[in-house]
């Protein structure tokens, strides 16, 4: 980065931010290069991150479903709702197939048309540089729709490694990076053992530090390690393990086998598939939403706990403990986690434009994806500004989180209760 004393660094920052934005719509690999021109150019303008993806149209037969030719769009949050309209959207590029939008990471999506496969898409690329897999809508699939696809950084044709949700209880493992000539290309098909046969798998994150592990957790809050196979694919198949085993004669499902201390016992049960996790400094975390009415039951001191519609528990795994070993934390350390189909992202509000500390940012996907964002301080849900000023609400819609680099700040001080310690 050049020096703030270079004659570009008088440049006055009003002028600054109208030549980024609205008056010459530069595209945003340019303007992230033009933040690294100097300190007083980088200190003008916002960091290109969080993003929203967005794609144009509103109607679809599923909202997160996307037509060949649409263009893609990234918006900036804002901390304010009232200036939210002073930057237009950075045009990304066409979509070259349509289909259900399953995932994104570090500056791609993925997209299931069902044939000819799951599309690899990188919107700042120019066409042509996509990966495509195997369908999984077909055959081993099942006819199951895919709930979320997670694959490792920077895939190319000749080297990608992702894992899938293709149904209730079952996950599929693709790669290139171990015998290309038995693994690469083909799904591998691996059922999820689950302790209760109501349960599903909801969501799923690939653990880019841990090459070839992923974690998943079902409506129930129970969670899945997926291990890939080591270096020989002939001899080893990709094996899924509970992340705590049930000990011999618990009663079914995480919740009834005490992995949860009470209220967060019967939460589990009533957020249903509204599931959430993410890693963070190494440490597994679980969101879950009440995505349903308000709702309160008794607690084992004789009190009552309620839950409103749209309110958000946090929660961090405890490997040293037995059970309960699922704690609720108070805060996240002065950090924003932002989850759905995205990779889960931890931002400190330093590092992101628009970001408010201590924050689960959501999509509602019961209400044509509104983006929402959760404050841990007020404990309530409300719904983030979307649009450019003058823009119809029918002329884009959101799909989703998207970043360019998928920084995972580590949570320190994250306020854990200690009412649940024995």
């Amino acid at each position: 980065m050049a020096s703030s004393s270079w004659p570009w660094a008088t440049v006055p920052p009003d002028l600054l931010r109208f030549i980024t934005s609205d008056g010459f719509g530069l595209p945003l690999e340019s303007y992230s290069s033009v933040r690294g021109v100097c300190t007083a150019w980088r200190s003008a303008l916002p960091p290109p991150t969080p993003l929203l993806l967005a794609v144009s149209g509103f109607d679809a037969p599923r909202h997160r479903q996307v037509h060949p030719g649409q263009l893609v769009s990234a918006s900036l949050l804002t901390a304010d709702p009232d200036h939210h309209h002073h930057r237009s959207p950075f045009r990304l590029s066409d979509l070259p197939t349509g289909g259900d939008l399953v995932g994104s990471s570090n500056g791609w999506i993925a997209v299931d048309p069902i044939w000819p496969g799951i599309f690899l898409i990188n919107p700042l690329a120019a066409p042509g540089g996509e990966v495509v897999l195997e369908p999984l809508r077909d055959g081993g699939g099942g006819g199951e729709p895919v709930l979320k696809v997670a694959f490792a950084p920077n895939p190319t044709p000749g080297d990608y490694t992702a894992v899938a949700i293709c149904g209730p209880r079952r996950l599929a493992y693709a790669t290139t990076r171990d015998d290309a000539a038995t693994c690469g290309r083909r799904w591998t098909l691996v059922d999820v053992a689950v302790a209760d046969e109501r349960d599903r798998l909801v969501d799923l994150v690939y653990d880019a530090g841990a090459s070839g592990k992923a974690y998943c957790v079902t409506a129930h809050g129970d969670v899945h390690v997926f291990h890939a196979p080591g270096s020989s694919c002939r001899r080893r198949r990709p094996r899924v393990s509970p992340l705590h085993p049930q000990p011999q004669g618990a009663k079914r499902g995480a919740a009834a086998s005490g992995l949860f201390a009470p209220p967060y016992d019967e939460a589990a049960r009533l957020t249903g598939a509204a599931k959430s996790i993410f890693l963070s400094g190494g440490r597994l975390y679980q969101v879950w939403r009440n995505a349903a009415a308000a709702v309160s039951w008794r607690t084992p001191e004789g009190g009552r706990f309620g839950v409103a519609k749209d309110e958000v528990f946090v929660l961090k795994y405890d490997p040293k403990r037995r059970r309960p070993c699922w704690n609720a934390v108070n805060d996240l350390g002065g950090c924003s986690v932002f989850v759905g189909k995205n990779s889960p992202v931890v931002l400190r509000p330093e590092d992101a434009t628009g970001v408010r500390p201590n924050c689960v940012y959501w999509i509602n996907e019961e209400s044509r994806f509104q983006p929402m964002v959760f404050d841990m301080a007020t404990r309530k849900s409300t719904m983030l500004p979307f649009g450019a000023k003058g823009e119809s609400r029918e002329a884009r819609r959101p799909l989703c989180w998207f970043f360019l680099n998928d920084k995972v700040a580590s949570i320190d001080g994250d306020g854990s209760k200690v009412d649940n310690d024995e």
